[in-house]
């Protein structure tokens, strides 16, 4: 017997155009069965949610996370110090707060020996609740590059290439590349190219002929330039980007992920971070913001992405890019879209980020019209219900130690 659920009363927006009333939206066996006129449904006598007083949109998607790290204003002793064992339940804890702060899909982008695929099966199996989960496995970086502290050192196009694969090996179904420095690794400057060219297209080229998508971490403008040249479909941080290379991305296609959340959340909390991720932060802050500015006046694509569980960037507080990219001049329907339908394309999840017929029931309730108020999805405090592919998510509000907020399916 099917399990069905009407919503409606309230705003529907689709992850595609501006919120629409008079809409229901019919939830049959995890899938949205028919998004039609209320008037449509006359005749339907299975069970209800009223939505009246808010808008129901697709879960958000996150396009870069890190479900390893911890938040801590140093997270690579953090993660240093994790017996394995302890990190792997780390990992679902905080994949479970990610889902109870509505984000239903994400894209883990540098993880630690593949232990975050094995929550993604775990989930896809039904075995624990989480978002969909797409998994890069371990970001492939030069020999002391950043990131090599989590990543696979590598050094000419076949090392480049055997890291492709040994990422597939292990189940990784997108590739993160390390295209220049980073804040985090000390003694790389962001700015500075890493990789050659030649390495980077021979890692495109490969994960492509997977048919996955890859990504560059590409901070400063010679870095961002070798990888988009090389083919890469994002550009994750993207702090130096020159107008003619933002007219590049846009001819190409290649959207950028901005993680304004990361930045944010480092300059916050400066005075308790190692002096060089501080100096890092102070000298890359607001070369970081007008690089998006110009990028989102310039037409560019964005797709959400927060690089949650970097210091300050709390699992579970994801939506808050919502707000940061507002306030950085994105109008609020374009940064919705980000949040949803453009995130989820991007991570090739076709079924998810819009609430479309048979698209995947992953449904957020929050209170208002998101587009004239967009902390109504920002704070996750204000979120009113949530589903996981049909599913009610029951959100504890009372998170224990590490910012860890349970998800648990409850029904409808």
């Amino acid at each position: 017997m099917s399990q069905q659920l009407l919503l409606s009363g309230g705003l529907v927006f689709d992850g595609l155009s501006a919120p629409q009333p008079g809409l229901g939206v019919l939830v049959s066996d995890g899938r949205v069965a028919s998004v039609a006129p209320v008037a449509d449904f006359a005749g339907y006598a299975g069970p209800r949610h009223d939505t009246s007083g808010a808008t129901l949109m697709p879960g958000l998607v996150d396009a870069h996370v890190h479900l390893a790290l911890e938040a801590t204003g140093d997270v690579v002793t953090t993660l240093r110090q994790r017996p394995m064992g302890d990190l792997t339940l780390r990992l679902l804890e905080n994949a479970q707060a990610t889902l109870a702060g509505g984000i239903t899909s994400m894209r883990d982008l540098g993880g630690v020996e593949w232990l975050e695929i094995s929550i993604r099966e775990a989930i896809r199996a039904g075995r624990h609740v989480g978002p969909s989960m797409r998994c890069a496995g371990k970001a492939l970086t030069i020999t002391g590059g950043h990131g090599a502290w989590i990543g696979i050192e590598c050094d000419g196009p076949n090392d480049w290439l055997r890291g492709v694969r040994t990422n597939v090996k292990h189940g990784a179904d997108c590739i993160k590349l390390i295209a220049t420095g980073g804040v985090l690794t000390g003694g790389v400057d962001p700015l500075a190219p890493h990789p050659a060219e030649g390495e980077l297209a021979a890692a495109v080229t490969m994960a492509h002929d997977f048919g996955l998508r890859i990504t560059a971490h590409a901070q400063g403008a010679r870095g961002i330039a070798r990888a988009v040249a090389a083919g890469v479909d994002s550009i994750e941080h993207g702090f130096e980007l020159t107008d003619v290379q933002i007219a590049i991305m846009i001819d190409k296609g290649v959207r950028l992920v901005p993680t304004l959340s990361a930045m944010m959340a480092l300059l916050e909390m400066k005075d308790r971070l190692p002096a060089f991720v501080r100096a890092k932060a102070e000298r890359f802050g607001s070369m970081h913001f007008d690089s998006f500015r110009r990028f989102v006046a310039a037409g560019g694509v964005v797709a959400l992405g927060t690089d949650a569980g970097t210091p300050g960037n709390r699992h579970g507080e994801n939506a808050q890019e919502l707000r940061h990219m507002v306030a950085l001049g994105m109008d609020p329907l374009a940064a919705l879209k980000a949040g949803t339908s453009v995130a989820a394309d991007l991570l090739d999840f076709p079924d998810r980020g819009r609430i479309v017929k048979g698209a995947a029931a992953d449904l957020l309730l929050v209170p208002g019209n998101v587009v004239a108020d967009i902390d109504a999805a920002a704070d996750a405090q204000r979120h009113l219900a949530l589903w996981k592919d049909g599913v009610r998510v029951t959100l504890s509000r009372a998170a224990p130690a590490q910012g860890f907020t349970p998800a648990s399916a409850a029904g409808f």
